[in-house]
């Protein structure tokens, strides 16, 4: 049996004013770890760019040079304060998810697109349905965007407990493409794993060639 050829992994690397920028999209979150984290060397300037409303209310392109400045900081210093706390903001959701689950139906969503994947917990008033469209700007220095349309969806029950996954994939879906992709797996056509050996463009390729007819 020949080797499976490994093909080269596409990792989103943000910038700092991605990462800006996804903070600034929900505030709300950088409360939260504001309100449940102390005595971080980010500390002092999370608070005060909550007062700032991250800029949000600036018409005029905000750079990180002008925030270091407004804050008398090192733009090093500042960049690496943004990109704590954008992590710092996953890691507390991943230790602590009631605490951005507090209104409607609690759902953990697992993010994918190309080799960058990412999860998040929170609450929706209403559970996504099977490809539907999903837009989370907060996901977008993760994975590298923010539009996504529902995969799958899991519901686990233990311990008397209730969970939903909601599994997402990025760009525009195609519904025929899935359902050849299923039809060719079930066939053995292609196989399972090629989906996750192969780029997506290989893939379509052979699903074009066994489903011409």
């Amino acid at each position: 049996m020949g080797r499976i050829k490994v093909r080269k992994e596409i990792i989103h690397q943000p910038s700092t004013p991605e990462v800006l920028q996804c903070l600034g999209s929900m505030p709300v979150y950088s409360k939260i770890l504001s309100e449940n984290t102390s005595d971080k060397h980010y500390s002092d300037f999370l608070k005060w760019l909550l007062s700032a409303i991250f800029y949000n209310r600036q018409e005029e392109k905000i750079t990180i040079k002008k925030i270091a400045a407004d804050f008398k900081a090192d733009t090093t210093k500042v960049t690496k304060w943004i990109n704590e706390i954008y992590k710092a903001i996953f890691e507390l959701n991943y230790e602590k998810p009631e605490l951005f689950q507090t209104n409607g139906i609690n759902l953990s969503l697992y993010m994918k697109h190309f080799d960058s994947s990412c999860s998040f917990n929170l609450s929706m008033p209403a559970v996504p349905r099977e490809f539907e469209k999903l837009n989370f700007s907060f996901a977008q220095a993760k994975v590298g965007t923010s539009y996504f349309w529902v995969k799958r969806i899991d519901h686990d029950i233990e311990d008397n407990k209730s969970g939903i996954t909601i599994w997402l994939e990025s760009g525009m879906v195609n519904k025929y493409r899935e359902f050849a992709l299923d039809k060719s797996i079930f066939h053995g056509w292609i196989g399972f794993m090629d989906v996750y050996h192969k780029s997506s463009f290989d893939i379509d390729e052979e699903l074009k060639r066994f489903n011409r007819n």
